[in-house]
C-alpha cells in the first residue's frame, strides 16, 4: 500500500472521514494538523490554495469528496454497487453544499436573522432529503453497509448539536428519526470508536 499524508487544519471539519477510513484500512498514513494561524504559510504550498491535501506516495491530492471516497475504498466504506455509489456520493456533495451555503455576517443582529432563515429554509430541505434517503434504505443508513456518506452524516449531526453552527437549534436533527439512527449506527461502530479511542 503507497504512502499516505493527510494535511489539514486540527479539527474535524472536511478531513475527518479520510482520517476515520485511513485508519480502519490500517493504511500507512501520517495525520498533519496544523493551526490556522499557520494557515497563511502553508496555503501557498497547496495546489488549489486550499485544505485537505492528501499526499499519496508524495503526490498532492485535493477535493475533501474525492479524498473521502478513495479512503472510503481502502477501508472498505464505498458502495460496489453503481446506484449505493451514486447514493453515497449525492449525500456527500450535499453534505458540502449545505455547510457552504450557511450564512455569515459581521452583524450580530443580522448573523441571527440569517441563520434563523437558513435553518427554516435550507438546511431544513436538506435534513428533509437526507432523511428520504435513509427511509428508502430501511431508515438506517443510505446503503446496505455502513459508507462514508454515514460517517458524513454522523459529522454534520455532531457539529450542529454540539452547538458549532450559531443561532441553529442544537436539537434540530431530533425531530428525524433516520437521521438520528443513522448517527447512532456510526457512533456504535466498532471500527469508529476504536478510531477515537486511539486519538
Amino acid at each position: 500500500m503507497p504512502s499516505h499524508e493527510l494535511i489539514y487544519f486540527d479539527g474535524a471539519g472536511r478531513a475527518e472521514i479520510v482520517r476515520i477510513c485511513l485508519a480502519i484500512a490500517e493504511a500507512d498514513w501520517k495525520d498533519t494538523r496544523f493551526e490556522p494561524m499557520d494557515w497563511p504559510t502553508i496555503k501557498p504550498t497547496t495546489p488549489l490554495g486550499s485544505v485537505p491535501v492528501l499526499k499519496v506516495d508524495g503526490v498532492d491530492h485535493v477535493q475533501s469528496v474525492a479524498l473521502a471516497r478513495y479512503a472510503g475504498r481502502l477501508a472498505g466504506w464505498y458502495p460496489e454497487d453503481p446506484l449505493e455509489a451514486l447514493v453515497v456520493d449525492e449525500m456527500m456533495e450535499s453534505f458540502n453544499e449545505v455547510m457552504s451555503k450557511a450564512p455569515k455576517s459581521s452583524n450580530p443582529e443580522e448573523f441571527k436573522k440569517l441563520r434563523a432563515e437558513f435553518q427554516a429554509g435550507i438546511l431544513t430541505q436538506y435534513a428533509t432529503f437526507f432523511e428520504a434517503a435513509i427511509q428508502r434504505n430501511g431508515g438506517v443508513g443510505f446503503s446496505k453497509s455502513p459508507s462514508i456518506a454515514d460517517i458524513g452524516m454522523r459529522s454534520l449531526v455532531r457539529a450542529i448539536s454540539s452547538g458549532d453552527w450559531s443561532h441553529i437549534n442544537t436539537k434540530f436533527f431530533e425531530s428525524y428519526p433516520g437521521i438520528m439512527a443513522t448517527t447512532k449506527m456510526i457512533d456504535e461502530n466498532d471500527a469508529i470508536q476504536a478510531y477515537y479511542a486511539s486519538e
